[in-house]
């Protein structure tokens, strides 16, 4: 009798830990992460003990850290699955092969009714996005690295803050438009995405002209 009674505590502990982090990542990625207060998930969560998310998660830092937790494994898992497909097969890894790998685990995870593209959208808007990945299981984010990788690489024959300037841009574009499809509950359609990936690739992989070469040449740069 006591095992069991331990065993439903265990287990209510755990449902009420899963539900402050879906609930948190809900309310950072539609109301920003700093507007967002712990009272407020406590609230939202309908749980009534004022120290419960401190409780679980020690800080509001640290439930972020949870979110992270609870969404990486998955994402990256699949990212890394897609990118074993391509080495398989012994593919030119492309750009636009790149970009399906980065945008198809994100978008799955938009088709499941998450918010965790929307937070992350969030996170880059409050310009901790990479302090809050550096406090992550690197394991999480290895696919990731590589990713970044590749999309330098494919555009390597132009000028570093050029290339930086346009993977930022990708990534920046990727994640505000999915995060809409998240917070307005929009279907993205199977005839989306591959428009959605052309235009990233065009983005990426747009040839300079030769104003802008011009104008670097003036520049000294």
């Amino acid at each position: 009798m006591l095992v069991a009674s331990r065993r439903g505590r265990y287990s209510s502990g755990q449902e009420t830990r899963l539900l402050l982090v879906e609930t948190a990542e809900r309310l950072f990625a539609m109301r920003g992460y700093h507007p967002v207060t712990l009272a407020d998930v406590r609230a939202a969560a309908g749980q009534n003990n004022a120290s419960v998310v401190r409780y679980y998660f020690g800080s509001k830092e640290g439930l972020l850290t949870a979110i992270l937790d609870h969404r990486l494994p998955r994402i990256s898992a699949y990212r890394g699955e897609l990118i074993r497909e391509w080495v398989a097969v012994g593919a030119t890894f492309t750009a636009r092969d790149a970009l399906w790998c980065l945008v198809e685990p994100l978008a799955d995870s938009v088709r499941r009714g998450e918010y965790y593209v929307a937070l992350l959208d969030r996170l880059l808007e409050a310009e901790i996005i990479g302090k809050t990945f550096i406090a992550a299981d690197p394991g999480g984010t290895a696919s990731g690295f590589e990713i970044d990788r590749v999309l330098h690489g494919v555009i390597a024959d132009i000028p570093e803050d050029t290339r930086k300037q346009r993977v930022i841009m990708v990534y920046t574009s990727v994640l505000g438009t999915l995060a809409q499809y998240a917070r307005t509950g929009a279907e993205l359609a199977p005839t989306e995405l591959p428009a959605l990936v052309d235009a990233w690739e065009g983005l990426l992989c747009a040839p300079t002209s030769e104003e802008t070469r011009e104008t670097r040449a003036l520049a000294g740069r």
